[in-house]
């Protein structure tokens, strides 16, 4: 079948399609939550850092700051808000991402069209979709990761030092993007470096491994952090962070992938690409070992791992299809399996957050506090974001301009946007106590809090000694 279809011979017209089509794809969303970015890292992270970066150069430099650098120096290049920086850069990183997924399926000595199939599978997956939402830095350094792998497995003995630039410069990238997807690279190129034993594999082995402490050991020196004053301190277990609620998660995230991925997986030759399937499945268990430990972030490596999944699925249903079926056949079914994986992935992308797909809204209760149910979602529904600025303006109109807002954590990034003049947000898990606090030592404060009354979504209370109530 596959070698019949002869619309995308030629390579590079096939890359052109898939940075379209995952551009086209990651668009989306956004227009159907326009003019408000979703996201909740977005609002609450990527955009208020991008829009003042002195203002938050000591947290953010104490972590990986590569990708926010590169998305302010594109802001302030280019002249673009920081919202429509962020977007843009997301739409380009998420075209790149399926590009890098079309570059690497070479290896496994596919069609150019049995590639095609395969990211458009991957990319349409939950997990996918999930870290494309918010956790744009991820997207960014697994991109860069694919590329190097991919580099890897068609490694030419005669490699000049143009290719081998590259590969130091991916290598960078993917290590300095994000600690998490940079330890798993890491920890990759070593396994495969011991089971291939290839000099060159051992040396960009060495240079991961090298940055990867440097870059861990400057941030805990810009945090004021030495090494040594590092302690284990017992964290509070969040409610939610149950061995029930990881389940119900994975099998969601993974539980459809798991038969497919499986056929890809033993037929696979390619050892590398293995090696960071285990890691993160072994990851998405570590609760079994460390119940009480949620800085392991289990939840984070099932979706992770549904990414890899996503991968393996695709080429094991490539390999029942073509080796088990007539080529009529199988072009039926593999038509029939991107309509419908696009399709739940579309339902994902688009349906409101109170009324979303039927898989996740069955699953809502479990796996929200780890995935939104939907992508129309940053730090709250998107359809009451307008709400949300309503009420800020209100109090940029009715407050003192030196006024001190206190409320919950997650909607501090609109605060920061949005709040005028010389008025701040405050934010605690106990913000009435934190109000009167701050209301004692002279300030003025007002308590911003969900209400309770039918159609009004939030409540502005000054706090002072009489503690009058505002609307």
């Amino acid at each position: 079948m596959w070698q019949h279809l002869a619309l995308f011979t030629r390579e590079k017209y096939a890359v052109s399609l898939i940075f379209a089509l995952c551009v086209g794809f990651r668009a989306i969303p956004e227009l159907i939550a326009y003019p408000h970015p979703i996201g909740y890292d977005v609002v609450n992270y990527y955009i208020p850092v991008v829009a003042n970066i002195d203002v938050h150069w000591q947290t953010i430099s104490s972590q990986f700051p590569l990708y926010v650098l590169l998305l302010h120096s594109v802001h302030i290049a280019t002249g673009l808000s920081a919202q429509l920086t962020v977007v843009v850069a997301a739409f380009v990183t998420f075209g790149a991402f399926g590009v890098s997924i079309f570059v690497v399926s070479k290896s496994l000595h596919l069609s150019i069209n049995q590639r095609i199939f395969v990211t458009i599978f991957t990319i349409f997956q939950m997990a996918v979709l999930r870290t494309a939402w918010d956790l744009h830095k991820d997207i960014f350094a697994l991109t860069t990761m694919m590329f190097m792998f991919s580099f890897i497995l068609n490694d030419k003995q005669d490699s000049n030092w143009k290719r081998i630039s590259v590969m130091f410069v991916l290598t960078t990238l993917t290590v300095a993007a994000d600690h998490m997807v940079g330890v798993l690279f890491c920890i990759s190129l070593a396994g495969y470096a011991i089971l291939v034993k290839r000099k060159s594999v051992a040396i960009f082995t060495a240079y991961a491994t090298a940055l990867f402490l440097i870059l861990v050991v400057v941030s805990f020196v810009v945090s004021g952090t030495g090494v040594n004053d590092i302690r284990i301190v017992p964290q509070e277990v969040p409610t939610f962070y149950v061995p029930t609620n990881l389940i119900v998660l994975f099998v969601v995230v993974d539980g459809l992938l798991l038969f497919p991925a499986v056929i890809g997986f033993l037929h696979m030759k390619n050892n590398l690409l293995k090696i960071p399937l285990i890691l993160s499945l072994i990851g998405s268990f570590s609760w079994l070992l460390f119940p009480d430990n949620n800085l392991l972030v289990a939840d984070r490596w099932i979706v992770l791992s549904g990414i890899l999944l996503s991968f393996f699925a695709g080429y094991g249903i490539i390999l029942f299809l073509v080796k088990k079926l007539k080529s009529i056949i199988a072009m039926a079914i593999a038509s029939s399996m991107l309509t419908a994986v696009a399709a739940i992935g579309i339902a994902y992308m688009i349906m409101p957050y109170d009324s979303p797909f039927v898989l996740y809204g069955v699953a809502q209760k479990s796996i929200e506090d780890f995935s939104p149910v939907s992508m129309q979602f940053n730090s709250l529904d998107i359809k009451d974001n307008g709400k949300l600025l309503s009420a800020i303006d209100w109090i940029n109109k009715n407050t003192e301009p030196d006024a001190v807002i206190v409320g919950e954590k997650h909607w501090r990034g609109f605060m920061e946007l949005y709040l005028g003049d010389q008025r701040i947000y405050r934010f605690s898990n106990n913000p009435k106590a934190l109000a009167e606090l701050l209301e004692t030592q002279g300030y003025h404060v007002y308590m911003f809090k969900p209400d309770t009354k039918p159609n009004t979504k939030f409540a502005i209370e000054a706090i002072t000694s009489q503690s009058n109530g505002m609307g």
